[in-house]
């Protein structure tokens, strides 16, 4: 048997429900006082040729790498699909130069070999991979260390300056904050010892 404490709690009840249909639109068209976003891409896309880009890697943890790598993957993407539509319509450099280069490190391959094998292949569609020797050699690693996909530039900075000043627009997304070369997430795949 209810109490009437009972009820007055179910009518409660019924009324929210009833009230929160009527919030959700439920029966009748949903406005909003800003209309409803649209789906378009850049109408003058080919008047550019080609897009150019240089991501900075400087990660702490260096599996981070393999979630940016989705950004790169949309990247290369939305080229093929929406332009530009020309002969070479992207160019993308990636410059490592934090604790994410011993990812390149053939000592660490089987590790890192989703991540390895994924910028392998970025790497067969254009996409150069320039590693830090500074940074490389912080972690103990020369240049035959390390896989052979990657080309071993002067410095991660001076790499970036080169490239921003090619034309090339820069892209931090996801690099974390300049941090040492060896970190709580690296340090047992580096030759140092």
């Amino acid at each position: 048997m209810m109490t009437y404490a009972d009820l007055i709690k179910r009518a409660a009840f019924i009324a929210l429900v009833g009230i929160s249909g009527m919030a959700f639109g439920e029966g009748e068209k949903v406005t909003a006082p800003y209309g409803t976003a649209k789906f378009s891409s850049y109408a003058d896309i080919n008047q550019l040729k080609q897009l150019k880009a240089v991501w900075d890697f400087n990660f702490q943890d260096p599996k981070s790498v393999g979630f940016v790598f989705n950004n790169v993957a949309a990247l290369l993407k939305a080229t093929e699909d929406y332009g530009p539509h020309e002969i070479d319509p992207i160019k993308v450099v990636i410059v490592s130069h934090g604790p994410e280069v011993v990812l390149w490190a053939k000592k660490n391959y089987s590790k890192y070999k989703d991540i390895v094998d994924r910028a392998a292949s970025f790497s067969q569609q254009g996409v150069r991979f320039e590693v830090c020797k500074n940074d490389a050699a912080a972690l103990g690693f020369k240049p035959e260390d390390l896989d052979g996909f990657v080309t071993v530039i002067p410095a991660g900075p001076y790499a970036l300056t080169y490239w921003q000043n090619k034309g090339y627009a820069y892209i931090a997304v996801g690099a974390t904050l300049p941090t040492p070369p060896i970190s709580a997430y690296n340090k047992d795949d580096t030759n140092k010892r």
